[in-house]
């Protein structure tokens, strides 16, 4: 009993170029192997040297050993189309390259910037990939929320500064942001964004992968009429060392232990399956601001369509990177787009004054009280090790339980601003064409967009992705089960 997620596996030319943050470890690892297995060139992003050194030279240790180990069958197919045998075969080596960067701090993500537009002329896909989850309340040195700046604000830097190259690439260029499932528990509360008043790091996760579903939407509005398109990735629960953070959550440890004991959770190589998809599926380009799950389109939390969410979302983040985010920098990353989205919030408030306003007269932390656990609250300093010790995105454990009617693979304009919950009437079964509600909050209309196909057509390599347990939603309905209901 189990369900099978399509592995793309498609030739690439040696110029296309992808950059994958996080893709030292986890999702992030498996995500740039596959795509340089293809034929790209790959440059990871990571904090430490050492590391990315390490992870490159294990990719092509483990894609010679592949490429060695082809079966016979493989090899008479090869012989019988006069291809070279695995015996015969000359194997190239990947061709995988690294840029340092910490996404802790805002200074090093713009020195990365900088490296990376000296080295690279243009940038076909931008995987935004890295991230922590459910760390302890900590502060960064620019005094957000590490969760919060890590996996969300520090990439959006990135984007925000690479999308030159990115049109340089085009057509058919992609930013691809890693979600979770567990977006469907996070908020937008602009009163308490980084965790002054109130602190639960399974929110403060929960919100920063809903910001990067957000963000697809926010983004594909300003890039309106040009060949760059965006995506939000939910890659499913994930086996990786990112469940090292739930030791002291005793009911999600519980969880977390009983669905790796009996193999129910994804290996890495089958988490990035739905990222690779986005990457590469042709059947996709034209695409934007959709949000995939098991290799397909599918519905995100309905707060993520608000519109008006969005772009607040949009302004707060701008307010954030108001030293490093100028009027200059975002015309030249969106010239088409209409001047009222792009202005910079007028808001000279320094980043302590900020913090002052935020914090109100609570100050501290709360953790979930269900797991009886406090999380300790005040200027922490970020402890930098999640970084490479855990997987740079991971799982949808610790989501908000959701109900369990069948959400299906429809995708509404980005310009839609779903205020209200999407009637049930306008969901259909994934194998039949989904309705898109109607309301829409610009002023003027947006186009309709025919919804993205799944990856069938393409020559696929099965992965495969053991079925949760009885208590979980099928993956026909869309819904996984929650490992914890925040």
């Amino acid at each position: 009993m189990g369900n099978t997620i399509e592995h793309p596996s498609v030739e690439l030319p040696p110029e296309k170029l992808v950059m994958v943050t996080g893709g030292n470890t986890g999702i992030g690892y498996e995500t740039a192997k596959s795509i340089a297995e293809m034929g790209a060139r790959v440059c990871i992003a990571c904090r430490s040297e050492d590391k990315a050194k390490a992870a490159i030279e294990r990719m092509q240790e483990e894609h010679k050993n592949e490429m060695q180990k082809r079966s016979p069958a493989e090899n008479a197919a090869a012989q019988a189309s006069s291809q070279p045998t695995s015996e015969e075969i000359e194997i190239k080596p990947l061709n995988v390259e690294y840029i340092k960067v910490d996404l802790a701090s805002l200074q090093s993500t713009m020195d990365f910037i900088q490296k990376t537009k000296e080295r690279m002329q243009y940038l076909n896909i931008l995987v935004c990939n890295a991230g922590i989850a459910f760390v302890k309340q900590e502060y960064t040195e620019d005094k957000y929320e590490s969760q919060f700046q890590v996996n969300y604000l520090s990439q959006l830097l990135i984007v925000l500064h690479l999308m030159p190259l990115l049109r340089a690439g085009a057509p058919d260029s992609r930013i691809v942001l890693l979600s979770s499932e567990a977006h469907k528990g996070g908020k937008l509360d602009l009163d308490n964004m980084q965790g002054r008043k109130s602190f639960s790091r399974l929110t403060a996760y929960a919100s920063s992968k809903a910001y990067m579903v957000m963000a697809a939407h926010f983004l594909a509005r300003r890039l309106e009429g040009t060949e760059v398109s965006t995506f939000s990735i939910d890659p499913g629960l994930v086996d990786t060392n990112i469940m090292n953070n739930f030791s002291d959550l005793k009911l999600m440890s519980f969880f977390v232990g009983a669905y790796n004991k009996f193999g129910m959770m994804r290996t890495p190589k089958q988490g990035a399956a739905t990222s690779v998809v986005a990457c590469v599926d042709p059947s996709l380009r034209g695409k934007t601001a959709v949000f995939m799950k098991n290799c397909r389109p599918a519905n995100p939390a309905t707060f993520c369509w608000d519109g008006k969410k969005q772009e607040d979302l949009w302004g707060y983040s701008l307010g954030c990177l108001n030293q490093f985010i100028s009027d200059g920098v975002l015309k030249e990353a969106f010239p088409s787009a209409r001047p009222d989205l792009l202005t910079i919030p007028k808001d000279t408030r320094t980043v302590e004054e900020k913090i002052a306003d935020d914090s109100g007269k609570k100050e501290g932390s709360s953790d979930d009280k269900e797991m009886g656990n406090k999380s300790k609250g005040g200027e922490a300093s970020l402890e930098r090790k999640q970084d490479e010790e855990q997987p740079e995105i991971e799982s949808s454990s610790g989501a908000t339980e959701v109900p369990s009617e069948k959400v299906k693979a429809s995708q509404e304009p980005y310009g839609a601003n779903l205020e209200e919950k999407i009637p049930e009437d306008t969901l259909k079964d994934e194998d039949n064409e989904p309705k898109a509600s109607s309301k829409q909050e610009q002023t003027e209309e947006q186009p309709k967009r025919e919804l993205p196909s799944a990856a069938a057509e393409l020559p696929t390599e099965r992965v495969k992705a053991e079925e949760k347990p009885s208590g979980q939603v099928s993956e026909e309905r869309g819904v996984t089960d929650n490992a914890e209901n925040k």
